[in-house]
């Protein structure tokens, strides 16, 4: 399997973050960061500013170190003042004043730079994860059989599929239908969770094609689809930020089966690359208000009609003996997967446990 090293491309456009807002430095920010091994551009940005997805406002490429458009382990980070405002720059000048000399010798590629967020969070949904309509599961290859009769099929097994279209493709993902997404807020069906059980190679074409199974995570049976791999698709790239207008989704499911959803757990929001959705989004999760018993309704509603007060206990309750609590920040997510209607998301950080209909909206 091809390995996706997620680097920081710490220039590039500025985004308009977040709708009227500015970066704010924390007030026990570094003056400097010497960048660690497993640093994240998200550490980094959470040990200077009060709201982590503005980092693009305050990134400042200098031109004068090497690889300026990339943070790799060792590079150090200075906190400077331009024309005013904070940004924060890689400098060749360590917090002791001495200059730091970059070694000719070692040439750093893309794959050494720091990750936006941990990569082994979201390496496997990064090259496995996909969800699609139930038209496209319908059309797809699918396994016919298996060789010598095998009703679970694993790792260099043969199994013989149907419905290969494509001659010049060789290489293949397994797939088994999963979860229908439905929008909880419209009931508009979303897509399916394609379950991925492994890779193949093609060994040899025909109706049935015979496909070799080169690495299985779960048993290959008959009537599981396939799908071409297409390594392309995947973003390496991006910079966290806030979307620049108002998202509000809702987590419909999260990966694992969870029940409390908590940090680096993988969510599934339904908004999509349609909804404006894109990698590196950051939003706030809100847990969803729970509904209570008021213990005085009933009292409330025996109240006499004398006084302001009595009638203003009698509108509260309006005849229900429930009240629906507001919404509390609770969490913050960052999209690292889209899809057309729906997409992917890795809970950065939970203030409090996240479960599934809470809502997921632009961070103020």
């Amino acid at each position: 399997m091809k390995k996706f090293i997620i680097g920081v491309v710490a220039a590039t456009a500025f985004f308009v973050c977040a709708i009227g807002q500015a970066a704010e430095l924390r007030d026990d920010h570094p003056e400097f960061h010497i960048v660690q091994p497993g640093d994240t551009l998200w550490d980094i940005s959470e040990a200077f500013l009060k709201s982590p997805w503005l980092w693009p406002e305050i990134w400042h490429v200098n031109e004068q170190v090497d690889n300026p458009h990339l943070i790799f382990p060792g590079d150090v980070l200075a906190l400077v003042y331009i024309d005013g405002q904070p940004r924060i720059t890689k400098t060749n000048r360590l917090p002791n004043g001495t200059i730091k000399l970059s070694p000719k010798v070692r040439e750093l590629s893309r794959g050494q730079a720091i990750t936006t967020i941990p990569l082994d969070a979201i390496l496997p949904f990064l090259v496995s994860a996909r969800v699609v309509s139930k038209e496209e599961l319908q059309h797809a290859p699918y396994v016919l059989a298996g060789d010598e009769g095998r009703l679970a099929n694993a790792q260099d097994n043969k199994v013989y599929v149907r419905g290969i279209i494509q001659p010049e493709v060789s290489k293949f993902a397994f797939y088994r239908e999963g979860e229908v997404y439905i929008d909880p807020d419209t009931g508009e069906e979303l897509g399916v969770e394609a379950i991925h059980l492994g890779a193949g190679v093609k060994i040899r074409s025909g109706d049935p094609s015979t496909i070799r199974i080169e690495k299985s995570v779960a048993e290959v049976l008959k009537g599981d689809r396939l799908w071409p791999t297409n390594d392309e698709q995947l973003r390496p790239y991006y910079f966290p930020h806030a979307p620049t207008s108002e998202v509000d989704a809702t987590i419909i499911s999260v990966y694992d089966g969870v029940v409390q959803i908590g940090q680096y757990d993988v969510v599934v929001i339904n908004r999509g690359e349609r909804d404006g959705i894109e990698i590196g989004h950051v939003l706030t999760v809100h847990q969803r208000g729970k509904e209570v018993e008021d213990p005085y309704a009933k009292d409330n509603k025996n109240v006499s009609d004398d006084g302001a007060m009595s009638r203003f206990f009698k509108s509260l309750v309006n005849a229900k003996d429930t009240v629906m609590l507001p919404e509390e920040e609770a969490g913050t997510l960052m999209i690292f997967r889209t899809f057309d209607k729906v997409s992917l998301g890795l809970v950065l950080k939970a203030q409090r446990p996240l479960h599934v209909l809470d809502k997921a909206k632009t961070p103020y």
